[in-house]
Parts: structure tokens; C-alpha cells; sequence
């Protein structure tokens, strides 16, 4: 009787050592179905703020569970993340490597960090149900295992069930409750079957196998255990079928077949010298290799020493070779400085002193121009006088028109000098628009009405209307008043002003100002065209010109994208050939 109660309460805590082993090794590994949605949904949080970087990298270090990293990882996303939704993912995953590392505080310490909003919530009381059940505190972990609806599908997908289940009814073992217990291990059995998972089922089998021994039911019990035995010789791993072949031995001695029980006993031994034999020669492998690997380390360090001496002389001739390049380089770029400093002042130089000397040429044009006018005028004013006091009444009317075209012409001169004035300064206002290019024309002529009458000269605008030109107003205004300006001075009375459209195209219009006055000689016209005002004698008058006129029109066409051409002969009239951008919109 002493010995078979000896036998008797060594079976039982053997059985029940096994128990709680298994237990906690079945669902210690992370679970790839019951994960996979959680770390799909932490990637499209990924993807939705690009900045959550390490959270990326924490799910790849989660699945191949390198816990460490995922530690790292996750401090650090910690200092970054803000949202309640973000620092739940962040959390679980800590709480999750702090489990699997076996550091329990920890893990709860995290794992009660997640709210109870967040989707995988059920995850998280599995897991610190988990942890409790390991550290025999099974009413805590039961009543979290029992708190997670298994009703609700969406619960469902996120854990196993048949985990669910098993560890519930280990709890329900561990607290006495062996109808409870036996229930809920059926319930884990007939899911594991339907999964295949043979580990898990082997567990779930000497598990239920237990219960049933407990309560004294042997033959179910022995049922359960062959049953484990069986498949652990066909899928379990050498530490499941060490503890299979151990549990029957234990099994046949308690029923008195020693023959079995001695056959059970042997391969318990056999599993167990392999897996000692297979550990030393783990530990064999595991002394060469670091003796493998400190005498590579000594090659290493010797290596890295003549590399060190080799990289320190190869730096000394670098650097010599870099600061003979650099005193080469800097010596040069300072020698092309001093040159192209010398060919910028000096071409500075001859600007200022071209500058200077249009500037002289010009003020002298300008002041003889405005002398030459006011001098007239001067005269013109005593004739009127003279003919006012001697009551010559008909002549009266001449004598005004001649004030008044001296006047006109002043005032001409003196806007073109403002005008161009401003433009050297760039103090004018300017804004490109679309304008039609007839109206502005007839704006122009509107001006110049009355002296078109005086002087019997028609004007004729055959611009069509719907052709717009993309330039400023007023810049514009100025040329074409220049261009008539210079058509009426320079025309014999009776004589004719057109303007035509030559041509147009997608980007641009092109126009003649075109008068049948006295013309032009060749060198006019080149001096005319040229780029700056210079002394002119015009070909008609015994008077002074300083083109300033023309040169102000080509400025104001340049600063509109435009361009100026002049066609004139002596006697046979000027054409002024203008081209111009084009309105975007085109015609309308």
C-alpha cells in the first residue's frame, strides 16, 4: 500500500507538472492568425502617416519575433506618436515582447495602458490571462478568459478559440471545478481537430487526459493518453514525446504492466540521452564556435592594426596631395578673379564713359532743342503782337496755328524726355494685359484731330477689331504717339497716315504705321534704329534732332516683348513696321 500510494502521488505530480508545462508552452509562441489582422491594421496606419516609421519596422520585428527590437522600436515611437489610436498599437506590441521575453510586470504594466476601445482589446485579455495563468493565479486569469464574448464574430477572428477554450478550462482544472474543466478542454479539442494543430491537440489531450485521472476515471484518462502518445510519436517535437512516453510509463506502472511500463521507460531514456546527447553536442558546437570566432577576431584585430598603419600613411600623402591641389585651385581662381575683376572695371569704364557721353550729347541736344523752340515761339509772340497793334486781323489766324504747332512740338519733346527719363530709372508704372490693338490707335488719332485737320492730313486705321495684343496700355500709347507725331511734322499737307495689319499668327501680330511725308535718307534711318539717342541732323529742317523720340519707342517696345523696324526712302515716305505678342485668347 506504501508503495502504491508512492507511485499514486508521484503519477499526480508528475501529470500535474506536465499540465501546467504544456499549458503555458501551447500558446507561449506568437499565433500568426490571430496576429495577422492586428499588424495588417498597424501597416495601414503606416501607410496613412508616413512619419510612423518605426512602427513599420516594429510589426516585421514582432513576426519574426525579435522582441528586442520591437523594445527598441517602440521606445522611440513613444517620444513620436501623439493619437490615443497609435499609442494602443504601440503599447501592445511592447506589452507583447515584455510577455514573450517571460518579463510578466511589465507586460501588464503595458497591457493596461490599452484602452478598452481599441479593436484587438480581446487580444489583450487573452494575453494578460495568459500571463496570469503562468503565474498561478488562474481566478484572475479566468475571469479575463471568461470575459471575452466568443459570441461576437469580430472578437472571434481576432484570437483562437480553441486557445480560448483550453487555457479556460485549465484554470477551471487548477481551481478543482473538473466538470467545468473537462467541458471547455472537449470544447478546445474539437476546434483543434477541425485546425489540424497537432502540438496544440497533444497538449489538449494529456491535458483533458488529467482531468479524467483526477477524478479517478482511468480509462478515459489512459484513452487520452495514448492518444498523445500516439500522435506525439508521429508530429510532436523530442521534449512532447519525452513527455508522452513519460506519462505512459507512469500510466502502465499505476496498472501493473511492468513489461509496458519498462518499454515506455526505455524510450522515455532513449528521448532523453538524445536530447543530452544532442545538447552536448549543442554545447560542443557552441565552444568551437566562439574559439572559431576569437581566433578570427585576433586575425581581425591584427589586420585592422596593419590597415590602420597603412590608412595612416596613405592619409599623410592624401593630404599632402590635397593641399598642393587646393593651393593650385585656390591660387588659380584667384588669379581668373583679379582678371575678370580688371575686364569688369574696365568694361564698366567704357559703359560710364559711353554713358556719360550720351548723357552730355544728349542734355546739349535737349537744351539746343528747347532753346531753338522757345526762341521761336519768342518771335512767333512778337509777330502776333505786332499784327494785334497794326490790327492785321486776317493774319492773326496763321500766326496762331504757327504758336500753336511750336508749342505742340515742345511739349512733344519735353514728354519724351519724361517719359524717357522715367524708363531709365524704371520708375513708371507697367502691367501687360490684352488690349485691342484698334482701339488704342483710335485713341491715339482722337488726340491728334485737330492738327490732322489743321494740316489737311486724312488718317485711316484698318486694324480689325478683334485682334488683341498682350502689352501695357500707356507704353504703347507713347509709341503710336510718336509715330504719328512724326507723320504729321514730317508730311506735306494733303497728305496721307494708314495703318495696316501686315500679318498675324499664333503668337504675335505684326503692323505698318505708314505715311507718304518726305521721307528719310539711309544713315537716318540706321541712326534711328540704333540703340541709344545720338546727334541727328534731320534730313528737312535746318534744326537739331536728338532721336530721342524713336529711341524711346524702341525701349517701350522691347519692355513689351515687341520689335521695331523702320522702311523710308527720301520723298517716298516712312513705313514703321511694329510686331507685338499676341492675346492668348486670340480673336473673340
Amino acid at each position: 500500500m506504501f508503495y502504491s500510494s508512492l507511485v499514486i502521488n508521484w503519477i499526480k505530480v508528475s501529470l500535474f507538472g506536465a499540465l501546467f508545462f504544456i499549458s503555458f508552452y501551447s500558446f507561449s509562441k506568437r499565433d500568426e492568425k490571430s496576429n495577422r489582422l492586428l499588424d495588417q491594421k498597424a501597416e495601414a496606419l503606416t501607410r496613412k502617416h508616413k512619419d510612423l516609421i518605426f512602427l513599420s519596422k516594429t510589426v516585421g520585428f514582432a513576426q519574426s519575433e525579435n522582441w528586442d527590437s520591437v523594445l527598441v522600436n517602440t521606445q522611440k515611437l513613444l517620444q513620436q506618436v501623439k493619437g490615443p489610436k497609435q499609442l494602443d498599437f504601440v503599447h501592445y506590441y511592447r506589452a507583447e515582447a515584455f510577455h514573450k521575453k517571460g518579463i510578466f510586470k511589465y507586460a501588464l504594466k503595458e497591457f493596461n495602458l490599452v484602452r478598452n476601445s481599441f479593436e484587438f482589446y480581446a487580444m489583450v485579455r487573452f494575453n494578460k490571462g495568459c500571463i496570469f495563468l503562468s503565474q498561478e493565479k488562474y481566478n484572475q486569469a479566468l475571469n479575463l478568459f471568461k470575459s471575452i464574448d466568443t459570441s461576437n464574430k469580430q472578437i472571434i477572428q481576432t484570437i483562437r478559440i480553441d486557445a480560448l477554450f483550453h487555457n479556460t478550462g485549465v484554470c477551471y482544472f487548477h481551481l478543482g471545478n473538473f466538470t467545468e474543466a473537462e467541458n471547455y478542454l472537449i470544447k478546445a479539442i474539437q476546434k483543434i481537430e477541425k485546425l489540424k494543430d497537432y502540438t496544440s491537440l497533444i497538449n489538449a489531450y494529456t491535458d483533458l487526459g488529467s482531468v479524467y485521472y483526477e477524478q479517478y476515471q482511468d480509462e478515459k484518462a489512459i484513452s487520452y493518453f495514448e492518444k498523445a502518445y500516439l500522435l506525439s510519436k508521429k508530429y510532436g517535437s523530442k521534449e512532447l514525446k519525452l513527455s508522452s512516453a513519460n506519462n505512459m510509463a507512469v500510466v502502465e506502472e499505476n496498472r501493473k504492466r511492468y513489461d509496458l511500463a519498462l518499454k515506455y521507460r526505455k524510450e522515455y531514456e532513449s528521448w532523453n540521452d538524445s536530447l543530452s546527447d544532442q545538447n552536448k553536442i549543442y554545447e560542443v558546437a557552441q565552444i568551437e564556435k566562439r574559439l572559431a570566432l576569437a581566433h578570427k577576431q585576433r586575425r581581425v584585430e591584427l589586420l585592422e592594426s596593419e590597415n590602420k598603419l597603412k590608412q595612416a600613411e596613405l592619409n599623410t600623402y592624401l593630404f599632402a596631395a590635397l593641399l598642393l591641389m587646393a593651393i593650385i585651385v585656390f591660387g588659380t581662381y584667384f588669379y581668373r578673379q583679379n582678371v575678370l575683376r580688371s575686364r569688369v572695371i574696365l568694361r564698366q569704364k567704357q559703359e560710364l564713359d559711353l554713358l556719360n557721353a550720351t548723357k552730355d550729347q544728349l542734355f546739349s541736344i535737349v537744351s539746343h532743342d528747347l532753346r531753338s523752340s522757345v526762341h521761336a515761339l519768342s518771335v512767333s509772340n512778337s509777330k502776333l503782337k505786332d499784327k494785334v497793334q497794326k490790327q492785321e486781323y486776317n493774319s492773326l489766324e496763321n500766326q496762331l496755328e504757327e504758336n500753336s504747332v511750336i508749342a505742340t512740338n515742345t511739349y512733344n519733346m519735353l514728354d519724351n524726355l519724361l517719359n524717357w527719363a522715367l524708363l531709365q530709372t524704371e520708375g513708371g508704372y507697367f502691367r501687360q494685359e490684352e488690349h485691342r490693338l484698334s482701339m488704342l490707335i483710335d485713341q491715339v488719332a482722337y488726340n491728334f484731330k485737330g492738327v490732322l485737320n489743321q494740316k489737311q492730313i486724312t488718317f485711316e486705321n484698318t486694324i480689325p477689331k478683334s485682334i488683341k495684343v498682350f502689352a501695357d496700355a500707356e507704353s504703347l500709347k507713347i509709341v503710336l504717339r510718336n509715330f504719328m507725331d512724326n507723320s504729321i511734322k514730317f508730311s506735306d499737307p494733303g497728305s496721307e497716315i494708314t495703318v495696316n495689319l501686315l500679318h498675324e499668327n499664333e503668337t504675335e501680330v505684326c503692323f505698318e504705321w505708314k505715311d507718304t511725308g518726305k521721307g528719310m535718307s539711309e544713315e537716318t534711318r540706321l541712326k534711328l534704329l540704333s540703340d541709344s539717342p545720338q546727334l541727328t541732323k534731320k534730313d528737312h529742317e535746318k534744326t537739331i534732332g536728338s532721336g530721342l523720340g524713336m529711341n524711346l519707342c524702341q525701349a517701350m517696345l522691347a519692355k513689351n516683348d515687341g520689335k521695331l523696324d523702320i522702311w523710308s526712302r527720301q520723298n517716298e515716305g516712312t513705313k514703321m513696321i511694329v510686331t507685338l505678342k499676341k492675346s492668348s485668347d486670340g480673336k473673340n
